[in-house]
């Protein structure tokens, strides 16, 4: 059993996954929508739809390592890239 959430819609965020603790692909965007109860029943238990910033043909291309990925408030890709440089980590906007 896990929560479902409800995040605010209009609310910036950064969606991230660390794929084989070498790259960390993220991009940012806008929560438009946060779909509960009925509609929202199968699958993962908190969605969001966000519109993406930068360029969504781009994030498709871009696209791997699955669908599980972190969501947080706000724009973070700053702190994300001192995490990045101190870690050694690759760091990859998947929508530029």
């Amino acid at each position: 059993v896990v929560p479902q959430v409800e995040m605010r819609v209009g609310q910036k965020v950064t969606q991230a996954i660390l794929a084989r603790l070498e790259t960390l692909r993220y991009f940012t965007g806008e929560i438009i929508e946060s779909p509960v109860g009925l509609e929202a029943d199968r699958g993962c238990r908190t969605k969001i739809d966000v519109r993406v910033d930068g360029d969504i043909a781009k994030l498709w291309q871009n696209w791997t390592e699955g669908l599980h990925r972190q969501t947080v408030y706000g724009d973070i890709s700053r702190e994300l890239g001192y995490f990045c440089r101190f870690s050694g980590i690759a760091m990859v906007n998947e929508a530029a």
